[in-house]
């Protein structure tokens, strides 16, 4: 049988046969068949003697937070997860259970090329030769996750969002799938288990409260409950000319309380879960619509570290950027928390490729950890902003003041644009002008917040009101 070659867009050496948690064993869609081995599901897709099946495409889905779900809420939940993903794939990707999708375990599905899962043909290519552009960023695999996960599962009065992972993989069709090519699908489908993976004590009332903020955050999403405050990135001296406007997101607090969180409020959680590719996508195709609706507008966008790589949740994005080089001139992309970049060679092609495109790329908060050079060095910035932290300490005194023109000499050698973020006051100011400020932002700046209602993003994501010039 032909061997199983996984085709991801992540790292090189990023599958290792994961030390698997406690789960139940495998089965096959469309029936509850959670009692069935392996084993089994190899001798239900046993091939008839002599029959040669048409090679057809094939994607995995990975939910990769089951167990902690499971550790989290308990079994049955993870259970009622599973299936109800499995639900949403026969629902909306599959025509025929038996030859369109398999289940192999509760966390792992796989599921072929048909009518409702159309992709490029692949009939007269060798094994494992796919079109580079469906390899890393494939629009069919990024339709896949935005629906599998697009509203958190609810089982038992409990709601959680599930975290997957979905690539394109090289398998014999199902009628032909053995128990060598089961295991080793496994094997490709699992990510690396994250480094901290020890459970601190209170780990379990942490996952639950972070969880129950990306549920909110979600349902937010989904009821137009959006708002965007866009803030100017200034030259000192004159407030009118604007480099671009920052967007920064906000969501109502809910549960009757009173104003918006803060991004500072919940993307940590988002982080820590690692869900934040499905917000960031949201936010940029916000971004797009205001673009489009305000053609002199230039936009900033933050995207977590999570999110600086070319692979599918991009997909959509390339798409229009290739088509509307008008609009990727406008655009600048803000990578946030630059230090925590998981993989740096992945963060420089994901740079290159937007700025192939024309868009710009900003590291914030630099200065705030040790690795923030080396991810400057990687990402080769257009634009660099300095943590205000920066700025706080130069109100200190003299010294204060030195490390902020220290900092922005040696920035200007790193990118042509060095902002000082973190203006607040008058005094502010003078001392960014002082040091050598080229650009200023920060709430202190005349014009920091305007307002204007935008629609919806085409392509049926929620809406929401947004600020923009």
């Amino acid at each position: 049988m032909a061997a199983i070659s996984a085709l991801t867009a992540w790292p090189s050496g990023a599958h290792r046969p994961a030390v698997r948690a406690p789960r139940a064993s495998t089965g096959v869609c469309l029936h509850d068949s959670r009692t069935e081995p392996a084993a089994s599901v190899a001798h239900a897709f046993a091939a008839p003697v002599g029959r040669a099946a048409t090679r057809r495409a094939c994607a995995f889905v990975f939910v990769a937070n089951l167990p902690l779900l499971a550790e989290a809420y308990g079994q049955d939940f993870a259970s009622a997860a599973s299936l109800e993903i499995q639900r949403r794939l026969c629902a909306n990707f599959v025509v025929s259970a038996s030859s369109d999708m398999a289940r192999l375990r509760d966390d792992c599905f796989l599921l072929w090329h048909n009518e409702a899962f159309e992709c490029a043909i692949f009939e007269g290519r060798a094994p494992g030769e796919f079109p580079r552009t469906m390899r890393r960023a494939s629009r069919p695999i990024e339709a896949l996750l935005a629906v599998l996960g697009a509203e958190p599962v609810r089982a038992g009065g409990i709601a959680a969002l599930v975290q997957l992972h979905a690539d394109w993989i090289d398998v014999c069709p199902p009628e032909q799938l053995g128990a060598s090519e089961i295991e080793l699908a496994l094997w490709t489908a699992q990510p690396f288990p994250e480094a901290h993976e020890t459970r601190a004590d209170g780990w379990r009332q942490l996952y639950r409260a972070d969880m129950d903020m990306a549920v909110r955050l979600s349902e937010a999403t989904r009821g137009e409950e959006l708002t965007f405050s866009w803030r100017p990135v200034v030259q000192p001296g004159s407030a009118a000319t604007v480099l671009y406007r920052e967007s920064r997101t906000r969501v109502a607090s809910g549960r009757g309380e009173q104003g918006l969180l803060e991004p500072d409020v919940f993307m940590p959680c988002l982080q820590r879960l690692g869900l934040t590719r499905a917000f960031d996508r949201t936010v940029m195709r916000h971004a797009v619509a205001a673009l489009r609706m305000q053609p002199s507008a230039h936009i900033g966008v933050s995207i977590s570290a999570q999110g600086v790589r070319v692979d599918h949740w991009w997909a959509s994005l390339l798409a229009v950027l290739d088509k509307e080089p008008a609009l990727a001139s406008r655009l600048v992309i803000e990578i946030v928390d630059s230090a925590a970049l998981p993989d740096f060679e992945a963060a420089r092609d994901f740079c290159v490729q937007l700025q192939l495109r024309g868009c710009r790329i900003a590291i914030r908060d630099f200065g705030s950890g040790a690795d923030n050079l080396a991810a400057v060095q990687a990402c080769r910035p257009d634009i660099v902003k300095l943590d205000a932290a920066l700025l706080r300490r130069a109100r200190e005194g003299a010294f204060g003041r030195e490390c902020l023109r220290d900092m922005l000499s040696l920035c200007s050698h790193l990118a042509p644009h060095v902002v000082v973020d973190g203006i607040e006051r008058d005094d502010d100011l003078h001392i960014a002008s002082q040091a050598g400020a080229q650009w200023m932002q920060g709430f202190g700046v005349r014009g920091a917040e305007r307002h204007a209602r935008i629609g919806s993003p085409a392509g049926g994501d929620a809406g929401g009101s947004t600020e923009v010039d």
